[in-house]
């Protein structure tokens, strides 16, 4: 039998490669994720901030008494927010960039509204930087069509 031209085989399509920017984001995303969890986590096991040395009177003239609403916060919006932002950026989903951006923005947010209720630590700094670092990497990114980030597909 021959071949006149007109069947063609496909090759199975890869998905496209990752860029560095897109690789960093996702880490970031990821590894600001574990603190937060792992730091509320602790302070909802400990409200007195045993686990974590944090100093209960550093809430005096707050609104909280101890550390479980702060660490339930902390695991929620940062920890929980940041994983989903991850994966979602990991499996290209829709809007997936936009997400990004939200959890970065929304860091720094967090860190403000911490830093007005509680007061001053240099850990509100260093997790702004992080935040910020967020945005602007999902901002980097390339647009996407259809929803979708990363390379065309």
């Amino acid at each position: 039998m021959t071949s006149t031209g007109s069947h063609r085989t496909l090759a199975p399509s890869r998905p496209p490669v990752r860029s560095g920017a897109e690789k960093t984001l996702i880490t970031v995303e990821a590894v600001t994720s574990i603190c937060a969890l792992a730091g509320g986590v602790l302070l909802m096991l400990a409200p007195d901030g045993s686990l974590l040395a944090a100093d209960p009177a550093v809430l005096e003239g707050s609104p909280f008494d101890d550390w479980l609403l702060p660490g339930a916060a902390l695991t929620l919006c940062v920890g929980v927010g940041f994983a989903v932002a991850a994966v979602w950026q990991w499996r290209r989903g829709p809007y997936a960039r936009f997400l990004s951006l939200a959890a970065g923005v929304g860091l720094v947010v967090f860190e403000i509204v911490q830093f007005t209720v509680i007061g001053s630590h240099p850990l509100q700094a260093v997790f702004g930087v992080v935040g910020a670092a967020t945005a602007y990497l999902a901002w980097r990114l390339p647009s996407a069509r259809h929803g979708a980030t990363g390379a065309a597909r």
